[in-house]
């Protein structure tokens, strides 16, 4: 992903504003390093949304970005929190994290496998994250695919956020990518996703050598929808000994 243009930089400064209502993952994603005996590895971190609220529990975290800016912002907050001690921010990318050895659990929130373009580089992002498993290590995920309300009801149109940030979606382009527009205190980007039906996502995790343990609809164990949009949690087993670590409770 070398050859990306950095689609976070130009709003780093007001990310942590634009996501403060997400807050609905964050528990799954701590719950998800219980039982975990190494660092619990998060790829496509950000500015730490995850990855400090997993510090702050306690645990050790190898945090990936490949955004200086975010990275920046990471470090700043992990500070600021106390727990940069616990957090080693390093730089790498979904296909390419540049970490070595193997870990427990390997995390990727907030729906980042989007920004992957097409299955080749969907594989090649899986076998990633699989290689820095050890057997019987878990990864969790959560990607989404708009479902035909959302696209009624926010096709074309800005969406006032309480923070102040506004978004425009643009669904289904051309190209097969969505656009979301983001602007907020003068700083402005678009976020080019690529979103695809929750059935392809399971066969490509099966495909990297995955075994799926839970697939839900939402972060409360929801079913996924039947027609493959909205929302798509996942945990995965590394292939292997299904007893080789402690299942974690998300």
């Amino acid at each position: 992903m070398a050859d990306r243009i950095d689609e976070y930089a130009p709003i780093a400064d007001i990310y942590d504003a634009w996501c403060l209502e997400v807050v609905e993952d964050i528990p799954h994603y701590v719950g998800m390093a219980q039982g975990a005996e190494a660092p619990i590895v998060e790829l496509a971190a950000g500015s730490g949304r995850i990855a400090v609220p997993l510090a702050e529990a306690g645990y050790d975290v190898i945090a990936v970005d490949p955004s200086d800016a975010m990275r920046t912002h990471l470090r700043a907050n992990a500070e600021r929190s106390g727990v940069l001690g616990r957090i080693e921010i390093r730089a790498g990318d979904l296909l390419d994290p540049g970490i070595e050895g193997t870990f427990d659990r390997v995390l990727i929130p907030f729906r980042s496998l989007l920004h992957l373009r097409n299955d080749h580089e969907r594989l090649a992002a899986l076998a990633a994250a699989r290689a820095l498993l050890a057997e019987g290590g878990y990864l969790a995920f959560d990607v989404f695919a708009p479902t035909p309300e959302d696209i009624d009801a926010t096709q074309g149109r800005w969406h006032h956020r309480d923070s102040g940030a506004r978004e425009r979606a643009d669904w289904h382009r051309a190209d097969g990518t969505t656009h979301i527009e983001v602007e907020m205190r003068g700083r402005t980007t678009t976020l080019v996703l690529h979103p695809i039906p929750a059935d392809r996502w399971l066969a490509l995790v099966a495909e990297a050598g995955f075994e799926v343990i839970t697939a839900w609809g939402d972060f409360a164990g929801g079913p996924v929808r039947e027609d493959g949009t909205g929302d798509l949690v996942v945990i995965a087993q590394r292939a292997g000994r299904a007893d080789a670590r402690a299942t974690p409770t998300p």
